[in-house]
């Protein structure tokens, strides 16, 4: 009995640990006011699951998505985007170098990373968005996903109900400062 009671201990450990592997989750969104524009900066915590690392490394471009609304909120009805902003950010490894590459497609030069770490925090903890100032807005919504659709369609079928490649963040939410 007690051997028992030791294994299930020791598979719900192991699989506590698989579960938490990886994930995303919201830090904070810094909002600064600059002329008409709202300059916000989401944070997120991410852990990458060993599959999506190994397709990495393996030369599979890997594409995330960080978009920012900015709601009006309303008491009791659904509060309504006045507009939305996303980033597509795409990840790429150099085996002969051993360098990691993050390019935006918007951008013409893509940044050059040592650490997958590295890249990491660049794309999670300073992506920043310029979004015009709009009076009824009171709230900035952030999400950062892994956008699945982006890999190889071979990949996307037998990746659509794997647990390692369903990488998300909840919603994250931040009232506007009040302005003058």
């Amino acid at each position: 009995m007690i051997r028992f009671i030791a294994h299930v201990v020791l598979w719900s450990q192991l699989l506590i640990t698989q579960a938490n592997a990886q994930s995303i989750s919201p830090e904070n969104i810094l909002i600064k006011q600059q002329g008409d524009y709202w300059q916000v900066t989401p944070k997120y915590n991410i852990t990458l699951s060993e599959a999506i690392v190994e397709a990495i490394h393996n030369g599979i471009e890997i594409t995330f998505v960080s978009e920012v609304r900015l709601l009006a909120e309303k008491n009791w009805w659904p509060d309504k985007m006045l507009s939305k902003t996303e980033k597509r950010f795409e990840i790429h490894y150099f085996s002969l170098s051993s360098q990691y590459q993050l390019k935006q497609p918007d951008t013409e030069k893509p940044a050059a990373f040592t650490t997958l770490d590295s890249l990491l925090i660049q794309l999670t903890q300073n992506t920043r968005f310029s979004i015009k100032k709009q009076p009824q807005a009171t709230t900035v919504e952030s999400r950062f996903y892994l956008d699945q659709r982006a890999l190889p369609s071979t990949m996307q079928l037998p990746i659509l109900w794997d647990k390692e490649w369903s990488l998300q963040a909840q919603p994250s939410r931040q009232p506007l400062p009040v302005t003058d």
